[in-house]
């Protein structure tokens, strides 16, 4: 019985033993962490064995063995942990490949060159900033595998099994000044040059990637599922923004030294994937662990070297942000993890539109005011100015109030109209429109010259401006009377650069075409107006012709400031003639959206711009 005891009690205390080891091997947070910027590490070292750079390849093998059994007694884990089952894997393997005869052959998996893993880093990072979409230089697109297949102006790109007769490795190799690739940076390496040539050699296989997907987004779906990259998201109650408030000072302080094409230490900067991925070190941001996150200790000054180097430190304000953002587990409020971060960095308009953004109506017809008053002031500062308001207009000129107010009834009425052909209401121009009326062309000439700071064309006798913020919104009139035998009087002027100035209300940069042409149509009698009609016919049909490509007709800049009006008006005229005024303000809602020409064109009138300006060209022979 009592031997029955003492062997319960021992098999008790064995079970109790492994209970309790079972609940404290157990690894934190921090550990995980480090395996994960380990396995990272260890994944990288495959390049480098093919890159024969066999000590440094084995340095990280050994460092990484070393701490994962640091973690191992640490955490009181065993080896078959599932956490870590592939670095050890992978570890396993490289050493493998160490501990063969230096004078053996390797084997044929060994020795492979992948694409994803060898070429496309190197390409995305030293050929894509000339062959890229943007910039396709002689006709060439690295950024994707389709571009690679087409290749150049120069033919094909690669031959696949013989790489000496390949246009990539003639370039890469090609003395410095005579077609040597890149032209910019630094060049490849003889072991980066070596690796493009042994991947062309052995049959530049790519495998089953998409030809139709980015180098870069092949290469962030490889990583995302390799190196276990974490992208904190946000909880919407963090005080302090990725893009807002940390985005704005790594672009100016950090960037020029950590981007994609300069990676000091390894480690790129240019989106928040990249920030999180790390460098040579290792991961430099730990999610919440401020202390322990080599970005915080050393923009910080914990650690030398302190970066920024050479230059200009984080502020006060910079700091308590960085912190912030790490106390809230370094989140991203971005759309996408990979947009360049210059992206969230807002230029001094964009500012400038943000503080007019805030502004309340009153606040807005207070600076409208205020402006238009000054730059008449300037203008003709010797003339007696008047003022008024109307129920969407602020009527300012050198002519009297009766004048002002008669012309201010005028502009009421055709907004009514153009609401109607454009289905817009309500106030389209925040603190309302501007309507300058200026006495005589002295006047407009000085107008010009010093609010626009520039010459005036003869023919001109009027303009609108709408900036896309509205700090300025406004039409500029010379007075020119009502006779009604005339073809130019002062309602027909307003008309027409109030309609310009009505197709601008959103601030969209519209071609000249659009605007003087639309706003020609709503001021113009066909019937009435025979002899300016005919004169803007005329002077379309001499002009057009000379053109080198039919397109180009819809290009800003083909035509001079006293013939753009001929053009546009007989343009407009006739996208309304051949398929209805409703189908034109369709085009025009287009334009005002953002759609290129070409874009609204095709959308709208189901034809391409090379098309309907041909048709319009024969047209005006008619």
């Amino acid at each position: 019985m009592h031997r029955l005891w003492i062997s319960t009690l021992l098999v008790a205390l064995v079970l109790f033993s492994s209970f309790t080891g079972s609940v404290n091997a157990e690894l934190t947070t921090a550990q995980r962490r480090e395996i994960a910027s380990l396995k990272k590490k260890v994944s990288r070292v495959g390049a480098l064995i093919r890159s024969k750079r066999l000590d440094d390849a084995k340095k990280v093998v050994e460092t990484a063995e070393k701490a994962i059994n640091e973690i191992i007694e640490a955490a009181g884990i065993e080896r078959d942990d599932r956490a870590l089952k592939s670095i050890l894997a992978d570890i396993k393997r490289h050493q493998e490949t160490f501990s063969k005869p230096t004078g053996s052959k390797p084997s044929a998996g060994a020795s492979k060159v992948h694409f994803l893993d060898d070429v496309a880093p190197l390409i995305d990072s030293k050929c894509l900033g000339c062959h890229g979409a943007t910039n396709p230089r002689a006709g060439l697109r690295l950024d994707t595998l389709a571009g690679w297949r087409r290749g150049g102006r120069s033919g094909p790109l690669l031959r696949q099994g013989n790489a000496g007769r390949s246009t990539i490795i003639a370039r890469l190799t090609a003395p410095a000044g005579q077609g040597r690739m890149p032209q910019r940076g630094e060049p490849l390496s003889r072991e980066e040059i070596a690796l493009v040539g042994n991947w062309i050699n052995q049959g530049a296989d790519v495998g089953n990637l998409n030809a139709s997907m980015t180098l870069s987004d092949l290469i962030y779906e490889r990583e995302k599922k390799t190196l276990m990259v974490e992208i904190p998201k946000p909880k919407g109650t963090e005080t302090v923004s990725f893009t807002r408030d940390m985005a704005p000072w790594i672009t100016n302080l950090c960037l020029n030294c950590h981007n994609s094409r300069n990676k000091s230490g390894g480690l790129s900067v240019e989106t928040f994937y990249d920030l999180m991925k790390g460098g040579e070190s290792g991961d430099v941001i730990l999610p919440g662990d401020m202390e322990n996150s080599r970005f915080f200790r050393l923009v910080g000054g914990l650690e030398l070297p302190r970066m920024p180097q050479g230059q200009a430190r984080i502020t006060r304000k910079n700091y308590e942000d960085m912190k912030t953002w790490f106390r809230e587990g370094n989140t991203f409020d971005g759309s996408d993890p990979r947009t360049n971060i210059r992206t969230y960095v807002q230029s001094t308009a964009e500012m400038a539109a943000d503080e007019f953004r805030k502004k309340t109506n009153e606040e807005m017809l207070a600076h409208r005011r205020t402006r238009s008053l000054g730059q008449l002031k300037k203008s003709v500062p010797n003339d007696s100015q008047a003022s008024l308001d109307t129920e969407h207009f602020l009527m300012v000129g050198n002519v009297n109030e009766a004048r002002l107010q008669e012309v201010g009834g005028w502009a009421e009425e055709k907004l009514s109209e153009l609401h109607k052909l454009f289905g817009g209401s309500g106030q389209p121009w925040r603190g309302k429109l501007a309507i300058f009326v200026m006495k005589d062309r002295f006047s407009y000439d000085e107008f010009n010259e010093v609010v626009e700071q520039r010459r005036a064309d003869a023919k001109m006798i009027g303009h609108s401006k709408v900036t896309a913020n509205h700090e300025d919104a406004y039409a500029v009139l010379q007075d020119l009377g009502d006779a009604d035998s005339a073809e130019l009087t002062t309602q027909k002027n307003l008309i027409e650069h109030l309609t310009g100035a009505y197709l601008q209300q959103n601030g969209s940069s519209l071609p000249s075409w659009v605007v003087s042409g639309t706003g020609l149509i709503m001021a113009t009698d066909a019937r009435n107006d025979i002899k300016r009609v005919a004169e803007m016919k005329q002077l379309a049909a001499s002009i057009v012709p000379s053109i080198q490509r039919p397109e180009d007709v819809f290009n800003d800049g083909t035509f001079s400031p006293g013939t753009i009006g001929a053009v546009g008006y007989t343009l407009v005229r006739y996208l309304i003639d051949s398929q209805g005024t409703p189908k034109f303000a369709q085009f025009v809602k287009q334009l005002q959206q953002g759609q290129p020409v070409d874009q609204a064109l095709q959308r709208v009138y189901g034809s391409s711009a090379q098309q309907v300006a041909r048709a319009y060209a024969t047209s005006l022979k008619r």
